[in-house]
Parts: C-alpha cells; sequence; structure tokens
C-alpha cells in the first residue's frame, strides 16, 4: 500500500487522508527510556517470530504537522531520517497504525486503519467493493477498466490493478462502474 491513503473521515464523511505511521527498533534500555519521555514518539512492546520482545519508537506522520521534526538531542546511533517513509512506492504491510487528517472538518489524530472499510474511493457492484488507495489511483483505475489494451507499462499502479476481479472489468460492468467511481472522485 501506499504510505497515504484516502479514508472517510470519522467526524464529518468527506475525504481525509490517512498516513501510516513508522516505526524504528530501539536498541537499547537506556534508549528506550528516553522514547518514553519524548513527545514525539509513542513506544511499543512486540514479541517476534521466536517469542523475543524488542521495543520499538513510533512516529505518527503529519500528527503535529506535515514535516518530520527537528530533534536535536536524539539518542547516539539515531537520525530522525530513520523514521521517513522509505522511497519505495508501496509499503509491507506489518501495521494499520498512523494518522487520520481531515481537512474538512480540522480532525487530526492517531487511528487505527480498517482497509478497505475505511477506503474513500469505493464502489458497489453486485454485491462486491471495488475500492483504490486515492484520487491518482482511482483514476488510473477508471483508465484501466475503459483500456481495450491493459499493458503493464501503461499503468503506474499496475500490481494493484491486476487483481481487481473480472467481475468489474466485464463489458456489461464497464458503464456502471465506470460512472460510479467518477461520481466518486467528483
Amino acid at each position: 500500500m501506499p504510505h497515504r491513503v484516502a479514508v472517510t473521515c470519522s467526524e464529518c464523511a468527506r475525504e481525509a487522508v490517512f498516513k501510516f505511521a513508522e516505526r524504528v527498533t530501539i536498541k537499547t534500555n537506556d534508549d528506550l527510556h528516553w522514547f518514553e519521555k519524548s513527545q514525539h514518539f509513542d513506544c511499543l512492546k512486540q514479541a517476534d517470530t521466536n517469542g523475543q520482545y524488542y521495543h520499538s519508537a513510533i512516529y505518527y506522520h503529519g500528527l503535529m504537522g506535515n514535516t518530520l521534526p527537528l530533534i536535536s538531542d536524539l539518542p547516539r546511533g539515531y537520525k530522525i531520517e530513520d523514521w521517513a517513509h522509505s522511497e519505495h512506492k508501496f509499503r509491507p504491510l506489518s501495521d494499520w497504525r498512523g494518522t487520520l487528517v481531515c481537512e474538512s472538518c480540522g480532525k487530526r489524530s492517531k487511528h487505527t486503519l480498517d482497509w478497505p472499510r475505511e477506503a474513500y474511493f469505493q464502489i458497489e457492484y453486485r454485491n462486491q467493493i471495488l475500492w483504490a488507495f486515492d484520487r491518482a489511483s482511482t483514476a488510473e483505475l477508471i483508465d484501466y477498466i475503459c483500456a481495450s489494451q491493459r499493458r503493464p507499462d501503461d499503468f503506474i499502479y499496475w500490481p494493484f490493478l491486476m487483481k481487481i476481479p473480472h467481475v468489474f472489468l466485464t463489458r456489461q460492468a464497464r458503464e456502471t462502474v465506470v460512472k460510479r467511481l467518477r461520481k466518486r472522485l467528483a
């Protein structure tokens, strides 16, 4: 998934943005104490696949502004860029924590994403739900459904598009599905 997706605001039901939080493993107990006192991070205790426990420092993007904070006193061995989003367009999903930011009503809070139930860009067709990540992926989804030839090089969101259920891609569905997606974009 991308680092940010369009969701339905729980307060006003308009389009909001969900930004995934980033976490970094805490190396020592002294570091853990520093992160526990920090106003910028939450700490999380987790077990790995072997049952060994470790702690992570979680940063919620967009909770206190749109940029990473300037923190000059991070413990040795850490830099604020450790919590920046990866340069990869899509992220592996191991944690659904993040920040919900709604420009319409001003809501800004920590949030656990319930995807795809909270997807803003979703439609129903024949008792099935079709969703997209955001405006750009919705526009590309429309192009994909309308395309007479569907080549991977023509679409940025190809890994997502190739998993669209066939019911949305049939000739009979095309007009209705595209009309509903365009209405959602409007």
